[in-house]
């Protein structure tokens, strides 16, 4: 998926890098990103995460299920921009 986003931003001349990993990974590196998206797989886990994510004050949600089982990167790229866009 980070990649299916990645090629959606280069379509729309947006600089994004986009990672995807473990919530383990996304809690230690948690002070690196502007968003976080979790996968539909992982929805337990929203409130553990969603702690991590407000100690680094950062956005958090869910990825569309429609768009993560589609990958459709367009789509997920737009929830993207609208968090960060509401972080600022």
């Amino acid at each position: 998926m980070a990649q299916k986003v990645e090629e959606a931003a280069r379509r729309c001349g947006v600089s994004v890098s986009a990672e995807s990993g473990g919530t383990s990974d996304c809690q230690r590196k948690a002070a690196e990103f502007d968003v976080a998206l979790l996968e539909p797989q992982v929805r337990h886990l929203k409130r553990e995460m969603q702690a991590v994510a407000d100690q680094h004050h950062i956005p958090l949600e869910m990825v569309d299920p429609q768009a993560f089982a589609l990958m459709n990167g367009d789509k997920v790229l737009d929830q993207v921009l609208h968090l960060a866009g509401e972080a600022k």
